[in-house]
């Protein structure tokens, strides 16, 4: 198994080749300062190694599955490159007409992603994960529970649990603290999949305090590696980034392609580190990064 967590400023885009060789792209966000996701999939797609999906009819995908935490813009703003060019075959969402704004949803995401995944009973793919798991918060829940619904559209995000090998990884979208709260405290399917730890934990709302997940840690201990999209372990002045992660996580050794050399770092950060790239094997699991945090211990 290969991912890639995608540069692209303060949106959300990652990308996974499964152990059989089948893409599923988390999020699509895209920021025009930055390269956008479609061309550094394509620039990396040998290294990823993905191979198109293809139905029983013949019918040839590109990646298997496009999954949509939410519909906030800076996770769905790629949505008609990613459509035209690297067409997914499954679509997991929420639909827009849930959502009480639902009018103010990206317009190219409601047109070329959201209206157009409405089949039933599509084909199974194999994906060779041990655990592959969604979970989320009703949505009547979320509307009529006071304190989640002041951040609806956060608290409505799909979380995504992949286990391979040993290794964990869970993708949180942009779900605040009062949203882990609900999950601990009433999906034991939740409680039950997380049990065992998490290695690699894409932190919640970017890294923001408001989506800290203490009830989270309270039951998975520390995590290896946490990843993010703002400021180099957090510590940028006048942001209300997180620094709790810090004290929430091991650390892993990563190589900075820039210049060659490993590097120790806890909170592993776009902003600071650009692209991530995550491979698993039997044993471990290796991590390379565009460039190195100047607030991580250089150790070559």
């Amino acid at each position: 198994m290969k991912l890639i967590v995608f540069d692209v400023g303060n949106a959300a885009c990652s990308v996974i080749s499964s152990p059989t060789n089948i893409g599923m792209m988390i999020d699509c966000g895209s920021n025009s300062d930055n390269s956008n996701p479609v061309d550094l999939y394509n620039n990396d797609k040998k290294w990823l190694g993905i191979k198109p999906f293809i139905k029983s009819d013949g019918t040839s995908y590109e990646l298997g599955l496009l999954h949509i935490t939410h519909p906030d813009d800076d996770h769905v703003r790629n949505a008609k490159r990613i459509k035209e060019e690297i067409e997914p075959y499954l679509l997991i969402k929420r639909e827009y007409e849930e959502f009480p704004d639902g009018d103010s949803i990206n317009q190219e995401y409601k047109d070329y992603i959201d209206k157009k995944y409405r089949g039933n009973n599509p084909e199974t793919i194999e994906w060779g994960f041990e655990k592959n798991e969604i979970f989320q918060i009703p949505m009547d829940t979320l509307k009529n529970d006071e304190i989640l619904s002041k951040k609806l559209r956060n608290n409505s995000s799909i979380i995504r649990f992949i286990e391979k090998d040993g290794f964990r990884i869970l993708y949180c979208g942009d779900m605040e603290t009062a949203g882990w709260e609900w999950l601990v405290k009433n999906n034991k399917r939740f409680v039950d999949t997380i049990s065992n730890g998490i290695d690699v934990l894409i932190a919640p709302h970017h890294g923001h305090i408001s989506g800290f997940p203490s009830a989270l840690f309270d039951i998975i201990g520390k995590v290896k590696c946490v990843i993010h999209s703002k400021g180099s372990e957090a510590n940028i002045e006048g942001t209300d980034i997180s620094t709790q992660y810090s004290e929430k996580t091991y650390g892993v050794i990563y190589k900075s392609l820039n210049d060659n050399c490993m590097y120790k770092g806890k909170a592993l950060t776009t902003r600071s580190n650009g692209n991530i790239y995550i491979q698993v094997n039997s044993t471990d699991f290796n991590v390379w990064t565009d460039k190195a945090s100047s607030n991580h211990e250089k150790l070559t």
